[in-house]
């Protein structure tokens, strides 16, 4: 047959279809087809669906093809992990349109080129497969994108045998079919199969193209008959056609596959001189073929033929790729050398060969080959980070083998190892190689495992379930003994065995720490209700502190720093629980933490006084005097920790009365001083209240002469008031008073004598004995006790019950007007309540009315709107929420009214706020709402703020009918539950998933049928098809194996093998479908499967953080809130570029609200690094209150103290929102001046630079000169590059000028000064004056060194200069090293000023640089 074609005779076949021929594109390959089909594929994807589900798989779908579509544009290639997530999203819905199919058949050739071809045509035929299981509809254009692809991955397969199968289909084969039938055959050097299919397209007068031309070309060349592949351009020609570059690309490919050079170079030099011209992709695809086929040292002559035309790039990587799939990297990194560069802004050249790199891992290459390619990439200064990009690459894929000589080289560079290099080798191992990895990474890497790699990937990757074992392998494996255990109780109380936990706690004493601890064993209470044993480990915690600082006292006291250690504070751990606690048990909270607190008690902890404080006020109307009185016992002090089993040698303070009078016996015995013991005697007495005992022992005392401490008979006094024995408590009082005039009992002595006087109607002396008492000031918050404040309370609370107004405000009176307390919404509430009891309204109103005008407190204001909203009185509910607009604001008190209405059901007038015109949507306040009234078990409040905000489009209803759902649940009413989702299909509300989940769970409890489709069912029959194609698709690829044709790989064969052995599936987690709809950015199906977590199933802070970023772009800041706030309750953060994303959304929204109780929960480093302070200031900003913030910055800075003090302040300072207050606010100017002076007053001298800038980009000279001389002129650090900024965007020269002028004669660095004048340089260059551009140069070389004028500007002066023909004067210095940057820069004014990195204020001397 070959010699057909060196004659004419085969004309006869082209010449009749000459008035068919089809003059196809020149450019016709994979990536154009999908460019120009794609959108138009697309926008088709919306007909042809019955139901929503459907629907709404199709918008995923057609999300995801876009991104393919945008991804081919972009970089020329997609990843194989994309064409997996759509085959998935397929297979979960079961619904693909025939456009979409086609795309994703068409994705899985060269448009792959990471994967080898037979993970290519593996991966097509499983989407073939799963296409024909859900009877997608298929056409001869999928056949022929199948047909594609196989030719593209060179994958064997009988073209007869192919056409058979279409013809049996009822399928027509297209003149496209045939001509890539004759493809394959070509591809074999089989001519004579090519021309039986030649036959076939005369015999039904098909056209013929170009691409039948060329793939005879590449037949004849497989054929190794170069002669007749040459001689096809003439038959060509002679049938109408001529040859085109794609013609003469294949033609070269052919003498490239024989390494006939010298008929390349002819052949190049005949396209150069037709001026046929060959893209870089023709000679990438040149180069390609010369290397596979062995020739690789022939490639230097094609590469110098390369043009470099935009897009080259692409086309290089993704033929270094496929080279590099074929082991021929010394070819790949030829080309890479090629590739052009782009350069950063300063002018550096970025690094290039990441992916070629991560290739040859990926790969599986050898090593020393990776090894010695990353070394030349390094020492050619085109990727400095080589090495540790393909020890990443080796992490990652998890291959021991590859991974740890990676490690090894990195090491031996002297380039650091981090502990969480090791986390994917720990992952990706067997259980019983997790331990050696362990060993590994200390004995040859010398980095110790620390809690976390032990806690969150050692531990759980071990398998094993006896604790004690697991510690005592870890111990083995050379891991600490206080790691191994504080790990191993972290991980049991992350997996919910808190009585596991408090077992290793009591055998191992360790130092827990707090806060990481808090959170998994509150949430392991709420799995267990196991309060005992939670107590236990509350208790070991608080043991484990004690140790810790134990320890750290000893050594101090051996350094000679004993002093220093006394005046240590020790944190409230135990505080901190209770209240986080209180936080999470939402749901029967006062019952919850009466038993924690009946624990504690009994262990003898304590708490502070500041905590228990802030649990009276986070409790509310919740708190009863139970409570109250045991808040008050944890904080009065008294209480010491009972002795622990083996806890060693006792203290005095925990022998009982008995023991220690035995002791004093034996001490006296003996002839030794006892009257610290003695001392210890009175202080056990007064503890155990014992009355009877306690007076035998002081009257013993007294008989032996000892001499008694006059606040012995206070503590007296105080024992008798607790015996109710009044008499006897005020005859000591005034024996102490005669001895003493001016002795006066503390706070709460007096005040608890007094409530017994109260109680036994002795009024006048109890107020006698408040008035003998009375303080100069009021105690601060720091010295008073809960306990103490508690006490008052409760006596303000039980005459507010009794009905007692009068007899209740002289006692309030008497404690404020004698400094015994500072009131607060705790303790004025009662002044509201003794009216309310008695239902006298105006008087209740009265009362709050002068309150507010006195306290700015507004207590009690809900219940007593409540009142209001019930007896219909208008006119005094109008008088309400006016004073607490007055307090509160607007719109927090006109919400507050929502909330009142809607408790009372009355929902219309509820409505009729929410449609107030211009009314801010405050969606927290809705949500805090929502979660309460679920929490307290209210079902109509919720159900009447669902018609309260009916068809109001300002509010997500989502959050109010989710809540409502739960309540239901919880009330037992699955009716009602069902209901639920009748009415949002009336309202045209569409459920989320997490509530279609909620809902069939109920009614699946209920025995009750579901009338919907169930997202997670859905899911899991998806995943168990997925899995039954799977076995399908590998029980035909073992039936083609088997055919004699075409001999499978070893490989192949394994695979087949493993696929036939393998386990069942498992069950899909819905960790795993948590992930997959954050791919997918579907933050509804994401919330659902997070909702739905298994136990031992958690999150990270990297997926929670992408949930927060998709929850903000679609602006549902609430949602994004709740798990912001979630992180941060787990002592995480979201990552930081997503944490300022964040911020800025809700600074922008001006929620000042949210960002303090954010703000409360971050420490000072934290807030540094998002800005915190910058975003508050915007904030502030955004909500008209930049007067207010102004004014706080001001009561701050008057109210420091100490250096340090204004130190902090200086370097929390908003500079960044400074400037937008100035800006936006010019008559706050002069009260922001008077805040930088009082700043300069101290020498941080941050504000007035920011006033500076602000007046010199505003062109106020004068004003601007004056603060230079005062303050700035002899500052060493400054902040200018804003105003440069501003000229430069301006191309105002007088602007910077002005700066040069002032910066002249100051004492900032030259490269600071030399800043300015590039400034100035670029913009008289940008203007086109490049005379006045060399004035300028030339008046700053003689202030500065040319080295300190930005390079970049020199090369644009220069270019300008030499574009007039003119020579450029000056010699432009080298560039210099990152090094040289920083020495330069180091004391430079070009300190970032804006709201990303704030400066360190300028009387702080710069730290030196730690690495870690």
């Amino acid at each position: 047959m070959a010699s057909i074609l060196r004659t004419g005779k085969l004309l006869r076949y082209f010449a009749g279809f000459t008035r068919n021929v089809v003059v196809s594109s020149v450019r016709e390959n994979e990536s154009s087809n999908l460019l120009n089909n794609a959108p138009c594929m697309c926008g088709q994807f919306q007909n042809g669906f019955a139901t929503n589900a459907a629907a709404k798989a199709e918008l995923s779908l057609d999300k995801q093809i876009r991104r393919l579509d945008q991804d081919v544009r972009r970089i020329g290639r997609i990843s194989r992990r994309d064409l997996e997530e759509i085959l998935d999203e397929i297979r979960t819905h079961r619904t693909a349109t025939s456009s979409q199919s086609l795309l994703v058949i068409r994705c899985c050739g060269n448009l792959v080129p990471e994967e080898l071809p037979e993970v290519r045509t593996a991966l097509v035929q499983e989407i073939w497969k799963t296409l024909n299981a859900l009877n997608v509809p298929m056409d001869i254009s999928h056949y022929n994108a199948l047909l594609r692809v196989y030719l593209e991955n060179e994958h064997g397969f009988a073209p007869t045998d192919f056409l058979a199968e279409i013809e049996a289909k009822g399928i027509e084969p297209n003149r496209v079919t045939y001509q890539r039938l004759i493809a394959r055959y070509c591809q074999q050097g089989d001519i004579e199969g090519a021309t039986r299919i030649l036959e076939f397209m005369r015999a039904k007068s098909l056209p013929v193209n170009e691409n039948v031309f060329n793939s005879l070309i590449l037949g004849h060349s497989q054929a190794n008959d170069l002669e007749s592949a040459k001689g096809i351009l003439g038959v060509m020609k002679q049938a109408g056609l001529e040859p085109s570059a794609d013609t003469y690309t294949t033609l070269l490919c052919a003498f490239a596959r024989h390494g006939d050079l010298a008929a390349l170079k002819e052949t190049l030099a005949e396209c150069e001189q037709k001026e046929i011209i060959l893209l870089d992709k023709d000679l990438l695809d040149i180069v390609y073929t010369l290397s596979v086929n062995g020739h690789g040292e022939q490639v230097d002559e094609v590469l110098t033929k390369l043009r470099l035309s935009p897009g080259f790039n692409q086309d290089a990587v993704n033929v270094i790729l496929r080279l590099t799939n074929k082991g021929y990297e010394d070819v790949g990194l030829k080309i890479l050398r090629v590739m052009p560069r782009s350069s950063r802004v300063n002018g550096e050249p970025v690094d290039v060969g990441a992916f070629f790199i991560r290739q040859m891992v990926k790969a599986n290459r050898p090593v020393e080959k990776i090894l010695s390619i990353c070394k030349t990439l390094q020492s050619e200064g085109l990727n400095p980070k080589a090495l540790t990009i393909a020890t990443e690459a080796g992490l990652t894929n998890g291959v021991v083998n590859n991974a740890l000589p990676l490690l090894q080289e990195m090491k031996n560079a002297g380039l650091p190892i981090r502990q969480h290099y090791f986390w994917p080798l720990i992952c990706s191992v067997e259980s019983n190689q997790v331990l050696e990895i362990v060993r590994r990474m200390q004995q040859d890497f010398s980095v110790f495992p620390n809690s976390e790699t032990v806690r969150d990937y050692v531990i759980p990757n071990l398998k094993e379930k006896n604790w004690e074992r697991i510690v005592t392998a870890l111990r083995d494996a050379g891991v600490p003994n206080s790691t191994a255990v504080t790990s191993a109780v972290y991980s049991a109380l992350v997996t919910h065995q808190i009585a596991d936990a408090a077992k290793i706690m009591e055998q191992n004493r360790a130092y827990y720490v707090p806060f990481l601890f808090r959170q998994p064993l509150i949430l392991a209470l709420s799995h267990t209700n196991d309060y005992a044993s939670f107590i236990r480990c509350v208790r070991q915690i608080h043991e484990g502190l004690q140790f810790r600082q134990g320890k750290e006292e000893e050594s101090e006291a051996a350094e000679g720093g004993a002093a220093a250690s006394a005046d240590r504070n020790t944190p409230d751990v135990v505080g901190a629980i209770v209240q986080e606690a209180s936080t999470y048990f939402r749901r029967d909270r006062a019952a919850t933490l009466e038993k924690i607190l009946k624990g504690l008690v009994k262990q003898g902890l304590s708490i502070s006084s500041a905590k228990a404080t802030q649990l009276s006020e986070q409790l509310g109307s919740e708190l009863t005097p139970r409570i109250s009185e045991l808040l008050g016992k944890l904080s009065s002090g008294e209480l010491q920790p009972v002795a622990l089993p083996n806890s060693g040698k006792r203290g005095l303070d925990s022998l009982s009365i008995d023991e220690l009078e035995r002791f004093i016996v034996n001490v006296e015995g003996k002839g030794e001083n006892a009257n610290n013991i003695k001392r210890q005697l009175l202080a056990a007495c007064f503890r155990s209240q014992n009355l009877d005992k306690t007076l035998q022992v002081i009257e013993k005392l007294e008989a032996e002469k000892f001499q008694i401490p006059i606040g012995v008979y206070a503590q007296l006094i105080d024992l008798y008031t607790h015996h109710k024995k009044s008499s006897e408590a005020l005859e000591n009082y005034e024996k102490l008073k005669a001895k003493d005039a001016t002795f006066k009992l503390d706070n709460l002595k007096a005040v608890r004598l007094a409530d017994l006087l109260l109680q036994e109607e002795r009024v006048d002396a109890a107020f006698k004995v408040l008035e003998d008492n009375k303080k100069d000031a009021p105690i601060s918050e720091a010295e008073g006790s809960f306990n103490y404040v508690s006490t008052v309370w409760r006596i303000l609370n039980s005459l507010a019950e009794a009905g007692q107004p009068e007899k209740l405000r002289k006692v309030f009176d008497a404690l404020v007007a004698a400094n015994y307390v500072v009131p607060t919404n705790v303790l004025l509430g009662p002044l509201i309540k003794v009216h309310l009891v008695k239902d006298d309204i105006p008087k209740a109103i009265e009362a709050f009315e002068d309150i507010c005008q006195k306290y700015k407190s507004t207590p009690w204001k809900n219940e007593l709107a409540c009142r209001l909203i019930q007896k219909e009185d208008a006119a005094n509910l109008q008088k309400l929420t006016d004073l607490s607009t007055g307090i509160h604001g607007e719109v927090n008190s006109l919400y507050d009214l929502v909330f009142s209405f809607v408790e009372c059901g009355r929902v219309r007038q509820a409505r009729k706020i929410l449609e107030t015109p211009g009314l801010r949507t405050r969606p927290q306040r809705i949500s805090s709402a929502c979660d309460r009234y679920k929490n307290e078990g209210l079902l109509q409040p919720l159900e009447g703020l669902i018609e309260a905000t009916k068809d109001l489009g300002h509010i997500d209803r989502n959050k109010i009918y989710y809540t409502l759902l739960l309540s239901y649940d919880k009330a037992d009413e699955a009716e009602k539950a069902l209901g639920l989702w009748t009415k949002m299909q009336e309202e045209a509300v569409t459920p989320n998933d997490a509530f279609l989940l909620k809902l069939a769970e109920i009614l699946k409890r209920k025995n009750i049928d579901v009338p919907f489709v169930v997202p997670e069912t859905q899911k899991e029959q998806a995943k168990a098809r997925k899995n039954k194609t799977k076995d399908q698709v590998t029980t035909e690829t073992a039936k083609i194996s088997e055919q004699p044709k075409e001999k499978p790989s070893r490989k192949e064969q394994s695979k087949s093998e493993a696929a036939k052995t393998s386990p069942p599936p498992k069950p899909v987690s819905h960790l795993s479908g948590f992930r997959k709809a954050i791919l997918a950015n579907d933050p509804d199906a994401a919330i659902s499967h997070k909702q739905s977590f298994l136990s031992g199933e958690k999150v990270g802070a990297l997926d929670t953080s992408r949930l927060i970023e998709l929850l903000v772009r679609a602006d549902r800041l609430t949602e994004a809130t709740k798990y912001v706030e979630e992180l941060l309750g787990d002592k995480l953060h979201p990552q930081p570029k997503i944490f300022k994303f964040y911020l800025n959304k809700i600074a922008a929204a001006g929620d000042l609200e949210t960002l303090e109780r954010i703000g409360k929960q971050l420490n000072e480093e934290q807030k540094r690094l998002v800005s915190f302070d910058n975003r508050f200031c915007h904030a502030n900003i955004v909500a008209g209150k930049a007067d207010q913030f102004l004014k706080q910055l001001t009561t701050e800075i008057d109210g420091a103290k100490t250096p340090e003090e204004t130190t902090k302040l200086a370097e929390k300072f908003p500079r960044g929102g400074a400037v937008g207050i100035l800006e936006k606010h010019p008559e706050l100017v002069p009260q922001y001046q008077s805040l930088a002076e009082k700043f300069a007053a101290h020498n941080q001298l941050g504000p007035m630079n920011v006033l500076w800038m602000h007046l010199v980009s505003s062109g106020q000279e004068v004003a601007s000169k004056e603060i230079w001389d005062k303050h700035l002129s002899n500052a060493p650090r400054l902040m200018f590059q804003r105003v440069l900024q501003t000229a430069r965007e301006q191309k105002d020269e007088k602007l910077a000028s002005t700066v040069i002028s002032q910066l002249k004669n100051s004492k900032i660095s030259e490269g600071a000064i030399g800043n300015a004048y590039s400034c100035l340089i670029d913009i008289q260059t940008t203007k086109g004056n490049s005379d006045k551009a060399l004035e300028v140069l030339s008046a700053a070389i003689k202030e500065v060194s040319l080295e300190n004028i930005n390079r970049t500007a020199l090369l644009r002066l220069k270019q300008a200069v030499e574009e007039k023909s003119q020579k450029f004067p000056y010699t432009i210095p080298e560039k210099r090293t990152k090094a040289d940057d920083s020495s330069s820069s180091s004391s430079s004014s070009s300190s970032s000023d804006d709201d990303v990195s704030p400066s360190i204020p300028e009387t702080v001397p710069p730290k030196p640089d730690s690495k870690a």
